[in-house]
């Protein structure tokens, strides 16, 4: 039985994109709510918050690296 997948799907023809690659777009931020211009149809952050989201991000994952490793230490292999 052959399974029909992604295996063969760089031989089917694209999609045009409903988006120009040189136009830009008017977004508000999901976050602060402001207004943003950008090129892509992915971000859903304004600048400043992306800054900000990306360092609590990384925060957390400090966080949970840390706690990873305090529980390592409280219970070494043996």
């Amino acid at each position: 039985m052959m399974q029909s997948g992604s295996d063969y799907s760089y031989l089917l023809p694209r999609k045009p994109s409903s988006v120009p690659g040189d136009e830009t777009l008017t977004k508000s931020c999901r976050r602060c709510g402001a207004i943003y211009t950008t090129k892509s149809r992915i971000r859903k952050r304004c600048d400043a918050c992306r800054v900000a989201a990306a360092e609590e991000k990384q925060q957390r994952a400090n966080a949970r690296l840390r706690a990873r490793r305090a529980a390592q230490r409280e219970w070494p292999r043996g």
